[in-house]
């Protein structure tokens, strides 16, 4: 069965070496190099604002208020996340968007190579970014697009650092599929299957983030 068709009938594919393998080092290099404050925000729900300081991703210590907000949340089996986004709101000045729009640009030519949509347009496409004990939980993404992507850039990633994203085909919570951050490799979703999914909780060192590049297709 190809990629493609499987996406179609089960809802999600996973794609190895989406690109070669030097360009998706070298674009990691790049995210990893030019990581001024200014490209980030951090995501947190629910958010009750308790502070006017800055959140800054070369920082070594998360917002903790925040983030222990949505701790607190998980724990009461509410919707709630943590991590990092790319920043559009100084995209001018840094040129951020250019690479991780490139990206989308790509899956969504290879979307409509195999016919799985016509004259595509992207929804959205950012960088994210996970920490220590930062998550995504379970959700879908409603009318978001046509399909939702995943390109991972994480590498050297062990299981026991989390950070698996977690598909739940039935639409069972007990009913799941783990997939790992594994370099250089793409996930599609199938929105109108429709596919809840979640980033489970990391427990990596300081070294080691979970990047990805996420965005939806129309």
């Amino acid at each position: 069965m190809q990629w493609f068709e499987k996406l179609e009938k089960k809802g999600f594919v996973q794609i190895s070496d989406f690109l070669p393998h030097s360009e998706a080092l070298q674009l990691k290099n790049k995210i990893i190099k030019n990581n001024h404050f200014k490209k980030w925000n951090l995501l947190t729900t629910p958010y009750r604002p308790l502070t006017n300081i800055k959140d800054r991703i070369s920082s070594n210590v998360i917002n903790k208020q925040r983030h222990t907000q949505a701790l607190k949340s998980l724990d009461r089996k509410q919707f709630s996340f943590s991590f990092y986004r790319s920043s559009n709101k100084h995209a001018k000045q840094h040129g951020q968007a250019a690479l991780h729009r490139d990206i989308g640009d790509k899956i969504k030519a290879l979307l409509e190579k195999h016919s799985l949509i016509d004259d595509g347009q992207l929804r959205d496409t950012f960088f994210a970014m996970f920490k220590k004990e930062q998550f995504i939980s379970y959700h879908t993404d409603g009318s978001a697009g046509k399909y939702a992507f995943v390109y991972q850039l994480s590498q050297g990633w062990k299981k026991k650092y989390g950070g698996q994203l977690e598909l739940y085909p039935k639409k069972i919570k007990f009913f799941r599929k783990q997939i790992e951050p594994k370099f250089n490799s793409l996930v599609l979703l199938k929105l109108s299957h429709p596919m809840p999914h979640s980033v489970k909780k990391l427990n990596n060192p300081a070294h080691k983030h979970r990047i990805t590049i996420s965005g939806w297709v129309e």
